[in-house]
């Protein structure tokens, strides 16, 4: 792999949360969505095509992109939880390198990352957290915040259901008559501004950008909001699987009814369409100044999304924690500058926890630290067709959380289901290989699907005795995975490991 004078000394990552990989026009797999500008890194890049989530919810998957490790050996599993300061992960080996650093967006991954960045270094005990250089509320960057924030709509009516005929959650409403998402143009808006003018040219630059689209609710003015004709898409099955799952046939129960209008799923799936062609124009203005600093084949751009999305697949709308289903699991990922391989794809499976040594390698970095990840590279400059067999997620509760966790005040179709089947969220772990995906559930209700002619994991399979084999061999791939990323933690000072 042909280098461009020397190692890159940027990296720059711009992730969409919640952004489905059959949702990337590159990737081949859907006749109607339009991501030109997302097209075009890939065309100058690396797209790996079959790249996965290690967890279908926000935090947990951003921890295991910035770890290398899946979340289950670090007992991640809720959007509460946070890395400590002591928990190695990319950006803290970029500090101890000098990067000048900025995280735009949700934090989603740090421990006090906000307050440590504007804290004095003697913070009380509970307070300590990484301090990094920016972030969307630091100034000069926090001016364009507030001025985007004083131009807002009135939000107070955006709890309001657009259409009352479809018991839709408070996150599957949809609605064009506000700008509910205006904060990620400020993001955009903070990027580029960091770029042309705020960065410290003497210093390599970790940006890491976190838009909020096309997360639900599923909202975005005009034209994005009628850019997609509901009647004309190929839309996708609404029918849950043969022998669906408990956590499939309760989220209808809850969320969605039992028997939702295909109009009004038609409908969500088009303005989700909508809030990603948004999205691909916001990262073409902050992949536009990449490009005029002369910064693209000095850094190494990420492109990608935590995890995917229903968008009415199934009946159902945004996410759970135990559906492994690939509208959930597989993402968008394209890696491009730096002198890596342009215009090149990559079938071979990938996940999460590949980038934190890929990243780090292709910095040239080493990390420190246990990772469970393969290293991208050989694959990137084609010197294998392969890292992996399978790739892995966790999700889920352990009976005790369960019994005891609750939503004070909150009444959405999700918090419902958990409230009133408590079992949708136990604990399970996925392997999917090539051809085939078995979900494993703590209380059962487990799962199996073969992946070549069932695209759309409609028929369960699990109790099929003619993959009787197939079974046990899945079986034996995920135990000793969860064999070899069972924790390491806390780390044995007495005899160093």
């Amino acid at each position: 792999m042909a280098q461009v004078n020397s190692l890159p000394r940027n990296l720059i990552i711009l992730c969409a949360d919640e952004m489905r990989g059959d949702c990337l026009s590159a990737n081949g797999l859907n006749p109607d969505i339009r991501t030109p500008n997302m097209d075009a890194v890939a065309a100058r890049g690396v797209n790996l095509t079959r790249h996965f989530t290690c967890f279908p919810k926000c935090v947990p998957a951003r921890i295991s992109m910035t770890t290398g490790r899946y979340t289950h050996t670090d007992g991640y599993r809720t959007i509460w939880q946070h890395m400590p300061i002591d928990q190695p992960n990319v950006l803290k080996t970029l500090l101890v390198h000098n990067y000048e650093t900025a995280v735009l967006g949700l934090n989603h991954a740090w421990e006090n990352l906000h307050e440590a960045s504007h804290t004095p270094p003697e913070l009380k005990p509970g307070q300590r957290g990484l301090r990094i250089d920016h972030h969307s509320w630091t100034r000069p960057l926090k001016a364009i915040y507030e001025e985007y924030k004083s131009r807002a709509p009135d939000l107070k009516g955006a709890a309001e259901l657009v259409d009352t005929d479809l018991p839709l959650t408070a996150q599957t409403r949809y609605r064009g008559d506000l700008d509910v998402h205006w904060d990620s143009e400020a993001i955009t808006e903070q990027a580029v501004q960091l770029l042309t003018s705020v960065r410290d040219r003497s210093r390599p630059l970790f940006m890491q950008v976190n838009l909020g689209p096309p997360h639900p609710p599923y909202a975005a003015p005009e034209p994005w909001f009628s850019m997609y004709d509901p009647e004309k898409i190929a839309v996708f099955p609404h029918d849950l699987p043969a022998k669906a799952p408990l956590s499939l046939r309760k989220q209808r129960e809850f969320r969605t009814g039992m028997n939702p209008d295909e109009r009004l799923l038609r409908k969500m799936q088009a303005v989700y369409y909508g809030m990603i062609s948004r999205v691909d124009a916001q990262l073409g203005r902050i992949l536009q100044a990449i490009e005029q600093q002369g910064l693209w084949d000095n850094s190494i751009i990420l492109l990608l999304s935590d995890h995917g999305d229903f968008a009415g697949q199934y009946g159902l709308g945004e996410k759970w924690d135990t559906t492994f289903a690939d509208c959930l699991t597989h993402v968008p990922c394209i890696l491009a500058g730096g002198g890596l391989p342009q215009g090149k794809t990559i079938s071979a499976l990938s996940d999460h926890t590949d980038l934190a040594p890929t990243l780090l390698g292709l910095l040239g970095l080493q990390p420190d630290w246990l990772i469970h990840g393969h290293d991208l590279r050989p694959l990137l400059e084609g010197q294998v067709e392969r890292v992996r067999e399978a790739v892995y997620a966790d999700g889920g509760h352990e009976a005790e959380m369960r019994r005891r966790f609750g939503f004070p005040g909150a009444d959405s179709g999700k918090q419902r289901t958990y409230r009133n089947c408590p079992e949708t969220m136990a604990r399970a772990k996925m392997v999917r290989t090539d051809r085939y995906k078995l979900v494993m559930r703590e209380t059962g209700d487990h799962e199996l699907y073969e992946l070549q002619t069932d695209r759309w994991e409609l028929n369960n399979r699990y109790q099929d005795a003619a993959l009787a084999e197939v079974r046990t061999q899945l079986l034996e791939q995920l135990a000793h995975w969860c064999l070899v990323t069972d924790t390491d933690r806390p780390y044995q000072q007495l005899v160093g490991a």
